[in-house]
């Protein structure tokens, strides 16, 4: 008797627990779907930033779904480089001190004996910057990706639809379009030059050109 009673226990234990697994509860539940490409804009830290010689970094992070509740991430890292700029009046600039010499001064700033600002065009090329890295996979539990290797973690914001890891905010890039985190970066560097060389009358920046080489290149 003592010996039926407790089968009988154990099919209950077990259709039980069984209920939990089937329900959800006790398992990994339902999956929010995370893969596709997110993006994010990181931008040089200090109070001063020379974005002559920094830049911001472009984070494109592709997340790729391989069962219910894993994924792999992998990323591409892109900023814009200063590349060159032209000097357009040099031939008719009379520059104030008669011993500059574009060769050793590069450009000059401010006005010409004859009061003319020099007329530059400033050119910008985004670059590949990406370290040598391996794709990561990665763990889903209640919105939660963990990332295997060293258990960094991305929790998913769904009133914002993001991806956040401390400072890190992951938004997703739809159809891999990173034309609003570049176009961010590009005025973060405006920014720059208008403030450190237009308002203090020192150049005419004419125009400013952006190569996105690093994106079409095979």
């Amino acid at each position: 008797m003592k010996t039926k009673r407790l089968v009988t226990y154990m099919l209950m234990a077990l259709a039980v627990a069984l209920m939990f697994v089937l329900t959800g509860c006790g398992g990994l539940g339902s999956s929010q779907d995370f893969s596709g490409t997110w993006g994010y804009l990181q931008t040089p830290q200090g109070d001063k930033v020379n974005y002559e010689y920094n830049s911001d970094t472009i984070y494109v992070v592709t997340i790729e779904k391989k069962t219910e509740h894993t994924y792999t991430i992998d990323s591409k890292d892109y900023q814009y480089k200063h590349e060159k700029g032209e000097f357009l009046n040099q031939a008719s600039y009379v520059p104030r001190n008669p011993y500059w010499s574009f060769y050793l001064s590069g450009y000059p700033t401010g006005p010409d004996i004859n009061g003319v600002l020099p007329n530059i065009v400033i050119t910008f090329k985004l670059t590949d910057v990406t370290p040598k890295t391996e794709a990561l996979s990665m763990t889903e539990r209640d919105d939660v990706l963990y990332v295997d290797k060293n258990g960094l973690e991305y929790t998913y914001d769904s009133k914002n639809d993001t991806l956040v890891s401390g400072n890190i905010v992951l938004h997703r890039v739809k159809d891999g379009d990173i034309s609003s985190l570049k176009e961010e970066a590009q005025k973060h560097i405006k920014d720059f030059y208008q403030k450190e060389y237009v308002e203090t009358n020192k150049w005419n920046i004419t125009q400013y050109n952006f190569r996105d080489d690093a994106l079409t290149a095979k």
